[in-house]
């Protein structure tokens, strides 16, 4: 079964959009909410993953964008003035000592996105959604990569078009 994650709110948010969309998203797929949190969020992952499997896995975010948008690639460094949950802040750390670079997502984004009103954007950020990503990507070779949420906007909208991407995979 398809994986869908989703993050709790974080900074001055009281509400994550990715945790809305996941909470309407049918139980044709499986849910997992993961901490906004550099380690926690890949550790809850890990776990779910070792104990279920899954066949595909599609990380959810919110981020201040105009629509859905699938991200191409996840690069190796944790860079935000903004703190995680658990109050870390990294300037220019690497997710992964001795990684690559940067990973690709695996899920078919060409597809993903001519099935949805959806874009492909070329970067995950600095933040946790592309320190997971990465984390991800890293451990797991089954299709894999994230999609970003506008935070604002009509979730049920946004679950649904999500559904059309997640029936790509």
């Amino acid at each position: 079964m398809v994986l869908v994650t989703a993050f709790t709110p974080f900074g001055d948010f009281t509400e994550n959009m990715s945790m809305k969309v996941l909470e309407l998203l049918p139980d044709t797929v499986d849910k997992l909410v993961v901490p906004t949190s550099y380690e926690g969020a890949f550790k809850e992952l890990k776990k779910y993953i070792d104990a279920n499997a899954p066949s595909a896995i599609v990380l959810l975010g919110q981020a201040s964008r105009d629509r859905i948008t699938v991200e191409r690639v996840a690069i190796n460094v944790a860079d935000a003035d903004l703190p995680d949950n658990d109050g870390v802040a990294l300037t220019d750390a690497p997710l992964i000592e001795g990684g690559p670079a940067a990973y690709f997502s695996t899920l078919p984004i060409k597809k993903m996105i001519a099935a949805a009103d959806a874009k492909i954007s070329d970067s995950a950020g600095t933040y946790v959604c592309n320190s997971l990503m990465y984390k991800a990507l890293s451990y797991v070779d089954v299709p894999c990569g994230f999609v970003h949420i506008p935070q604002s906007g009509e979730p049920r909208y946004f679950a649904a078009e999500l559904m059309k991407m997640v029936n790509c995979i």
